[in-house]
């Protein structure tokens, strides 16, 4: 856990300059733990619509990528939210 440094001026405590209330930073944690969140959710939506598109490709588009239906049927049956 971090220490903010005070200093005593003629009065209640200050923060020392560049000091970040506790409140900002919870909000701050709050805030890349929301972004974090929405991040995995839109990349597994995405890995989930590639893995429908890759699904209706015909054998003749398989092949000119280089991928087996064998191959497409194994990535397929992922779940959406493993890489």
């Amino acid at each position: 856990m971090r220490h903010t440094d005070v200093t005593r001026s003629s009065g209640p405590y200050t923060a020392a300059p560049g000091a970040v209330p506790a409140a900002d930073r919870v909000t701050r944690v709050a805030s890349r733990s929301l972004w974090r969140l929405l991040d995995v959710l839109f990349s597994a939506m995405e890995r989930r619509k590639q893995r429908h598109a890759l699904a209706r490709l015909d054998d003749h588009q398989l092949k000119d990528i280089g991928v087996s239906r064998s191959e497409v049927e194994q990535e397929v049956s992922k779940p959406f939210w493993r890489g």
